[in-house]
């Protein structure tokens, strides 16, 4: 038996701690919970890997309760329980690197929207406040100049009303969203031309009713400003103009 999964080939973002992990989990499947699916040492060997490398597959399969390990006498590696859970948990851990996709993104941004600015509105500060002005006028200045920079300073904004709440869970799962995000602006190239014109004019505009109304503390403005067609058609126009943005 190969380390790769039969009909699930690796991938190049697949790394061999991972490709280790999917071998075992199938073993543990087969095996059954509870059963011994092997030693260490049989399985550094069965998957043809390091024991730095095993150690770390092992970790990714207990950490969805796939395998146990258990020391001492009898001991060995062991079936957990398989789930839609531990199966979904381990892949989102496999798509560390995986290639993003911006449509998608976006529209799980977009889900996100109202929470975070609902913090925002929430938790906006004097000093907040000033900084949210600052990535304003960044944006403002970005609409003279190359796409990529323009499109970049309108999620340092966005990252900026993020940032105004204090840590939470919603933080995390927006800084997440936005570093897949941050990852497409290597495919945006030019400046902004004519055809873009009118929708980065309107993504400005609607971006500064959006920090008016968060500083202002007025929740209801700072959803309509983030719900207007303007706000979001700069997104759309770059995942539609493949000139500008390659498709991932």
């Amino acid at each position: 038996m190969t380390a790769q999964r039969a009909g699930r080939p690796s991938g190049p973002a697949r790394s061999r701690a991972e490709t280790a992990a999917e071998l075992i989990a199938d073993l543990a499947r087969a095996a059954g919970p509870g059963a011994r699916i092997g030693s260490r040492v049989e399985l550094k060997e069965q998957c043809g890997v390091s024991v730095g490398t095993l150690h770390e597959a092992l970790r990714l399969l207990q950490s969805t309760g796939e395998i146990v390990v258990k020391t001492g006498p009898g001991g060995g590696i062991f079936a957990g329980q398989s789930s839609a859970l531990s199966d979904l948990v381990r892949s989102v851990q496999n798509q560390g690197s995986a290639e993003p996709n911006y449509a998608e993104v976006a529209r799980v941004m977009g889900v996100l929207n109202p929470l975070i600015i609902e913090d925002a509105v929430a938790a906006v500060g004097v000093d907040s406040a000033r900084l949210l002005r600052l990535r304003l006028e960044g944006l403002k200045e970005a609409s003279h100049g190359e796409l990529r920079d323009f499109v970049r300073a309108s999620l340092e904004l966005f990252s900026t009303i993020a940032a105004v709440p204090p840590a939470g869970i919603l933080k995390a799962i927006a800084g997440s969203v936005l570093r897949l995000q941050l990852e497409t602006l290597q495919r945006i190239t030019g400046p902004i031309g004519a055809n873009n014109r009118a929708v980065v004019d309107q993504h400005v505009e609607a971006a500064s009713r959006l920090v008016d109304a968060i500083i202002d503390r007025d929740l209801a403005a700072a959803l309509a400003a983030r719900d207007l067609p303007e706000f979001m058609r700069l997104f759309a126009t770059l995942e539609v103009n493949r000139v500008d943005l390659p498709a991932v």
